[in-house]
């Protein structure tokens, strides 16, 4: 567990417990004055989940319906605080930067994705195609991953852009 949680470190719970269940039982509440807006269920690939989701039962098999998965279990929590634009834009660098280079629609796709994020007003349409072409040529998971922040960010938190 990280993020905006009053006891941010690792945690032995059991599988299919809520984020709701972690984070009141296991993490004392959220930190001091903020309020849960989303998170990532399965650490920068997972997608992210919005505060309404909070009771689905976190382990495999129950999250993909909703575009997310709980793969390493390293659940980051996001509070009202937290532009939720930036988060994604903050996780497609980490994607840019963690890219072996090796296959096209990887490099220069989280590399194009980050420089279409970084602008005030997002080209959602171009954003949508270039995930969507990342996700099915990527030779391996991390491309085929790297726009499930975005298009979490797109579906589920468009009330929270600027």
């Amino acid at each position: 567990m990280s993020g905006r949680v009053k006891s941010p470190e690792v945690k032995l719970a059991p599988a299919g417990i809520t984020l709701r269940e972690l984070v009141d039982e296991f993490c004392g509440g959220m930190a001091d004055g903020r309020e849960l807006r989303g998170y990532l269920p399965g650490g920068a690939s997972g997608g992210i989940l919005p505060a309404s989701m909070s009771d689905l039962p976190l382990e495999f098999g129950k999250l993909e319906q909703h575009g997310s998965f709980v793969g390493s279990h390293a659940v980051v929590v996001l509070s009202d605080r937290d532009d939720m634009k930036a988060v994604a834009l903050n996780l497609m660098r980490f994607f840019e930067d963690e890219s072996c280079g090796q296959c096209t629609p990887c490099r220069v796709g989280t590399e194009k994705a980050v420089k279409l994020m970084e602008r005030d007003t997002w080209d959602e349409p171009l954003l949508v195609e270039l995930g969507g072409a990342m996700s099915d040529a990527s030779i391996c998971g991390l491309g085929q991953a790297a726009a499930n922040p975005l298009n979490s960010v797109l579906r589920y938190f468009r009330s929270n852009f600027h």
